[in-house]
């Protein structure tokens, strides 16, 4: 077992008895991700897979946001052959290495959780949501489709039309509303968020760590469709992000039109 290295400079990783606890540190940009920090992602959880005295994940986002989502700069300077051949993208790697976990995953939202900042909670255990926590995919509004399974997922989770709120409508749910149709397990005020993150998976590591693999592995029942839709999401989303249309959007994004 080789020692947790990060380099992206944006994720922090820290031990709390049996919680390997990540913190998203990008907090000027709303922890608006790159692809060094989901590629540090990666190398933690699968660090923490190997760790027999770690039994617990805990993702936390640094500033007023969880999460803004991907980087729009990170899409627009993406080279194409990074696509090629049904290439997983970073994001999409980190999203299988979670899949694979059997051990209890736990995510506290406040602010901003846009784009994967949604999606990624679709792959977590319980979600913790602070009240002024707003949930928005925006895929359709930058000309993308989904991603990370979450157009398997989310009908499947939160019900069609609130799933189609998000992924076609481009709506945003506010954290009642994503505590109301079960996109997250508990919605607590802003000051309680941290302490209660912390709290719920330190809970869950006191817990038998087989029984809660075991768990794990009954609830996961449909990782083969859900591996197959994240393929034929990645097809099209690569094909949308290097579209003329799609470009065009980014670019007035990143101009605040």
């Amino acid at each position: 077992m080789t020692d947790l290295t990060l380099t992206s400079g944006f994720v922090q990783a820290s031990e709390n008895g049996a919680v390997l606890h990540l913190t998203l540190d990008r907090a000027d940009k709303l922890n608006a991700m790159t692809a060094s920090m989901y590629q540090d992602l990666t190398r933690a959880v699968n660090h923490l897979a190997e760790r027999d005295d770690l039994h617990v994940l805990l993702l936390t986002g640094n500033g007023r946001a969880w999460c803004a989502g991907n980087d729009i700069g990170d899409f627009l300077n993406a080279d194409p052959a990074s696509r090629d051949s049904g290439k997983l993208s970073p994001a999409m790697v980190l999203v299988h290495a979670l899949m694979a976990l059997d051990k209890p995953v736990v995510i506290g939202v406040q602010g901003n959780a846009t784009g994967i900042g949604t999606t990624l909670l679709l792959h977590a255990d319980l979600v913790v949501a602070a009240d002024d926590a707003r949930f928005q995919t925006a895929f359709i509004n930058l000309g993308l489709v989904p991603e990370a399974g979450s157009s398997l997922l989310l009908p499947a989770l939160i019900g069609r039309q609130n799933a189609n709120r998000l992924l076609l409508a481009g709506d945003t749910l506010t954290a009642e509303e994503a505590e109301r149709c079960g996109l997250v397990a508990y919605r607590v005020t802003p000051d309680e968020l941290e302490p209660t993150a912390q709290a719920l998976a330190q809970r869950l590591a006191e817990k038998s760590p087989t029984a809660m693999a075991m768990t794990k592995q009954l609830l996961r029942q449909s990782d083969a469709a859900i591996k197959s839709q994240i393929e034929k999401e990645s097809v099209l989303f690569a094909e949308r992000m290097f579209s003329e249309d799609t470009r065009e959007r980014f670019s007035k994004f990143l101009k605040g039109s």
